[in-house]
């Protein structure tokens, strides 16, 4: 068994932890998605049309901040190395883990873009964060917004399925495999370089 290893630089090629703009992006993300669901969930036992109207705005206003950092995310995966999976994870586990990330990608991309279809083609002014008005991209349509809400509602769903999946499977990563690759994803955390690691492990336990 090896000792839990927290301290030092990673010197391995490619890296085992996530660097610190991936690893708030991540959890911001999750901060923000968090305050999305809430949000939407919350407007129907809203005691005023005023209120109703403030969380409606919120929840457009989060889920475009997602779309946006979404798209510096996927630019920040393509000029900077990213943590990889364990070398012995076997091949359908390494093709489940892709295909799981790049369905989060697309529905993390799209979702706020139909919410915003929607809304437009409902007739609505979409505010963000009550600071400018978004030019409307779409022309008022109402059994469209109808339509489109109904599959925002359906990757909704999804989204959260998606969500839970990718967090079974960085817990069987923790407790089941045993590896690093929940740690790699956690603030703060740095690893030792591989010839102290291999050292560290050789110390009887």
């Amino acid at each position: 068994m090896s000792l839990h290893r927290t301290i030092g630089e990673a010197s391995a090629a490619p890296p085992r932890v996530y660097g610190t703009v991936m690893r708030s992006i991540h959890w911001i993300t999750l901060s923000l998605l968090v305050s999305v669901y809430t949000l939407a969930w919350s407007v129907d036992g809203t005691a005023s049309r005023d209120e109703a109207a403030w969380l409606v705005m919120m929840h457009r206003s989060l889920g475009l901040s997602v779309l946006l950092l979404t798209l510096f995310r996927l630019y920040w995966r393509r000029t900077m190395r990213v943590a990889a999976l364990p070398e012995d994870v076997p091949l359908l586990q390494r093709l489940a883990a892709q295909t799981v990330a790049a369905a989060l990608y697309l529905l993390l991309l799209l979702q706020p873009l139909l919410g915003l279809i929607a809304s437009q083609a409902h007739g609505d002014r979409i505010s963000a964060f009550g600071l400018f008005v978004l030019p409307s991209v779409i022309a008022t349509n109402r059994a469209l917004s109808h339509q489109i809400f109904a599959l925002h509602g359906t990757v909704a769903i999804v989204l959260l399925m998606l969500i839970g999946m990718h967090a079974c499977a960085a817990l069987y990563h923790h407790v089941i495999r045993r590896d690093q690759v929940l740690a790699g994803i956690l603030p703060g955390v740095v690893f030792l370089p591989l010839s102290a690691e291999r050292e560290l492990d050789n110390v009887p336990q």
